[in-house]
């Protein structure tokens, strides 16, 4: 009788080991793929973000200065001349200024021959992007021809 309990334990201490190391294998793999899953939303949110500024500077490059030239391709852009924001919310999709989470500013200084601009994407207080853009100004005479 003896031997059939000692063999019961070792069987129950065998069973108890293999459990503890599938316990192991499952917490690290569960930490994988949390990182994993943080690491995915952080390169979508700056995918989305250059996407955004990006298009935002071939606009000024294009000679977009004024809100209403904007508010073709940003629809829910507001503002006065020269300095305009742009909210989205998680899912980038363009919405007021009360339920965003992240919003996007263009500042515009224009100057005889040259046009400033920065443009920087915020999430909440903290910066996330920001680019600075110079585009020259050709200025022609009336006489000239194009």
């Amino acid at each position: 009788m003896r031997q059939k309990s000692n063999g019961t334990h070792l069987i129950l201490m065998e069973l108890m080991m293999v459990l503890f190391f599938f316990a192991i294998c499952g917490s690290i793999l569960l930490q994988v793929f949390v990182k994993a899953h943080n690491i995915s939303a952080k390169a979508r949110e700056m995918t989305e973000t250059k996407n955004y500024v990006t298009q935002a500077a071939e606009l000024i490059e294009a000679g977009v200065y004024d809100i209403k030239d904007f508010q073709e391709y940003f629809t829910q852009i507001d503002g006065k001349a020269g300095d305009y924001q742009c909210y989205f919310d998680q899912d980038w999709n363009e919405i007021k200024k009360e339920k965003a989470c992240y919003h996007m500013t263009i500042k515009l200084e224009k100057q005889p021959a040259k046009v400033q601009g920065k443009i920087t994407m915020w999430r909440g207080n903290q910066q996330i992007y920001q680019l600075d853009i110079l585009r020259h100004r050709q200025e022609r005479k009336d006489n000239e021809r194009s």
